[in-house]
């Protein structure tokens, strides 16, 4: 296999299309979004054939050797998708909407993608999960997330994206077992690099003003190539029974005070307890906005530890550069202008 070729050395991909030098063909889907097409890019410099499923053809580009196919996964011909197949990347999924929207572009599209996969020769599939689905609310301050954290379970008071990352699972890990799949669920943390260096545990933004909840704590972050390449490494790797569920996140996880230095933030900031806030979401205003509802907030700004532990130990990943490197570069990328 391109690079650690003894995971798959007893793979029964290879009964399914893996060429002699472990090369498979990975389909991507969501290809044409921001984790999905760095794990294009990702797969093809490891030797892969790849597969880029995008649900519109606006003649997007992705280079030498990958091929591109068009279907929704709601609605489109998911047979045709994933004909030749030998691993599903699921990248695809909204990040924002309505409850409606949500299980739409996220449940029924996995589902849907599941289904598909089991009627097809390929053995594996790979699901972007996100950290959001973990529950703080019942965890005290500095306490250590990993893979065994309980999950949410507050869900009316979590965000539509956290009830449908949270259905996702299920959903997938159902299917998965009922047709004899492997299947790999990477929680990512909050996916940083160029173009997006905002996110939802920095604070409240009023404007010019960022409102700072709290400094302490690390913030959950992945970079985008680190999250591809842990995507890619588990499409190589077979799983230990027939779910198998890891964190992906940076070794180097800032607090926020060193990630809005690195940043080099100009407008102003104002640094306020998160602690404030978490009195004021035990009142349980009626239609509270997001950060004081108390399970949003604590998941957000809380200061908690994290672990990626096993990230390493079974996918066999290291970081390619180190936080401020990454900040460094990510600003000077054009995608940041």
């Amino acid at each position: 296999m391109p690079g650690d070729r003894r995971a798959c050395d007893d793979d029964p991909l290879r009964a399914h299309g893996a060429d002699a030098v472990g090369a498979l063909s990975l389909l991507v889907t969501g290809a044409a979004g921001y984790v999905g097409r760095a794990t294009v890019e990702e797969a093809r410099a490891r030797g892969h054939r790849v597969v880029a499923l995008v649900r519109r053809d606006r003649g997007v580009g992705f280079g030498e050797g990958v091929e591109t196919r068009v279907a929704d996964l709601v609605d489109g011909d998911l047979d045709a998708a994933l004909r030749g197949v030998d691993v599903v990347i699921h990248c695809a999924a909204s990040l924002a909407g309505s409850d409606a929207e949500m299980r739409r572009d996220t449940v029924v599209a996995t589902e849907r993608l599941m289904r598909a996969l089991a009627r097809s020769e390929a053995r594996r599939m790979v699901l972007v999960g996100s950290m959001a689905v973990y529950g703080a609310s019942e965890l005290a301050p500095g306490s250590r997330v990993d893979e065994d954290t309980p999950l949410e379970t507050r869900f009316a008071e979590r965000d539509a994206y956290c009830r449908a990352k949270l259905a996702q699972e299920e959903v997938a890990a159902r299917e998965a077992v009922e047709a004899g799949r492997e299947l790999w669920i990477l929680r990512a943390g909050a996916v940083w690099g160029p173009g997006r260096l905002d996110h939802g545990h920095l604070g409240v933004g009023l404007g010019p003003l960022l409102l700072r909840l709290g400094a302490e704590g690390e913030i959950p972050l992945v970079h985008r190539d680190h999250c591809a390449e842990a995507l890619v490494r588990a499409a190589e790797t077979p799983t230990e029974g027939p779910v198998e569920i890891v964190n992906v996140l940076d070794d180097e996880r800032p607090d926020r005070l060193r990630y809005l230095a690195a940043r080099g933030d100009s407008g102003p900031i104002l640094p306020l307890s998160w602690r404030l806030f978490d009195r004021l979401a035990g009142l349980r205003f009626p239609r509270a906005p997001g950060l004081l509802r108390r399970p949003v907030l604590r998941a957000r700004m809380m200061p908690l530890e994290y672990t990626n532990r096993r990230l390493h130990e079974r996918l066999g990943w290291r970081p390619r550069h180190g936080f401020e490197e990454a900040m460094a570069a990510a600003k000077m990328d054009p995608a940041q202008r």
